[in-house]
């Protein structure tokens, strides 16, 4: 069993952790509702590590906002288009 102080350290990690995702979650709320600048370096760069619904919802409001001008990083992104799956010929995996 952990003691007192190594919980407290562990509460510690966790509770940075935890701001961490609210700053960028944030972060990337706002820039997706109200951000000025569509090529925000910040916003762009946090994009590409986002869960795919979440990166979906913003691009689609980055979109409804700027249009044309857009960030490249809301086109679809090639690495979440997976390949299909071997096995049966339609690709579904299922033999």
């Amino acid at each position: 069993m952990a003691t007192a102080g190594q919980m407290r350290a562990i509460s510690g990690i966790l509770q940075i952790i935890g701001l961490l995702v609210v700053l960028v979650a944030g972060y990337w709320i706002w820039y997706a509702n109200w951000g000025p600048n569509p090529n925000d370096r910040i916003g762009t760069s946090i994009a590409p590590m986002l869960p795919a619904p979440f990166r979906d919802w913003g691009c689609g409001k980055l979109n409804q906002r700027f249009g044309a001008e857009s960030p490249t990083v809301c086109s679809p992104v090639a690495a979440d288009a997976a390949p299909p799956a071997p096995g049966a010929p339609d690709g579904s995996g299922r033999l």
